[in-house]
């Protein structure tokens, strides 16, 4: 399958809808943020564990969790992105105690890249997030459907073209694209996309 990476160029966080009926997963991220910051000190974790939050009688998303560091995608998300995705990161099984089957999976991205203009960007904050980040266009990695920063590792940032393919795959009603930063200059980027 072929997957469009041309037209405006953006930047995105994905994060599940947080309305009324959101059902999610809250992941213990801690082992894969070690391995962000420094991979040749700890290893990539094989597997996450996560737990269910929010509304019981919810219907779980195709995108269950905004965690900045741990994308999570259901099995079927995964199936329909592996083609594109898997060459640039990779795909760890997230595991629910007493939740039944593997459902789900993180997609971790290996790409790392150093497209900031640190000079037009909000300095980033003692966890790493910047609220405002303004990117060099030719150095983001657009092939690849979402990269993290060599100055904040635990913040995975995706490409507009791997997002809008996210959204349609699970649904615009089940996932929320949060623009980062678009070289369209008459867009308004959310306030503090990487935030809570």
């Amino acid at each position: 399958m072929n997957f469009p990476t041309e037209g405006t160029l953006d930047v995105f966080r994905i994060t599940p809808d947080f309305g009324d009926r959101y059902k999610g997963l809250l992941v213990e991220a801690l082992p894969l943020m070690r391995w962000e910051i420094d991979s040749s000190a700890h290893p990539l974790p094989d597997t996450l564990l996560a737990e269910w939050h929010g509304n019981p009688g919810g219907t779980a998303s195709d995108y269950p969790s905004g965690h900045t560091a741990a994308p999570v995608l259901s099995r079927k998300l995964a199936d329909e992105t592996r083609a594109a995705f898997q060459p640039f990161g990779t795909y760890i099984p997230v595991h629910v105690p007493n939740g039944g089957p593997v459902d789900f999976c993180a997609y971790i991205p290996d790409v790392v890249a150093d497209c900031v203009d640190h000079e037009a960007s909000s300095a980033p904050a003692a966890t790493g997030e910047i609220e405002r980040a303004v990117f060099v266009s030719n150095r983001i990695p657009c092939d690849a459907p979402c990269f993290r920063l060599t100055d904040n590792k635990t913040f995975v940032y995706w490409n507009g073209w791997a997002a809008r393919l996210i959204q349609s795959l699970a649904g615009p009603d089940n996932v929320d694209l949060r623009l980062a930063w678009s070289a369209d200059p008459t867009t308004e980027p959310y306030p503090r996309p990487m935030g809570f």
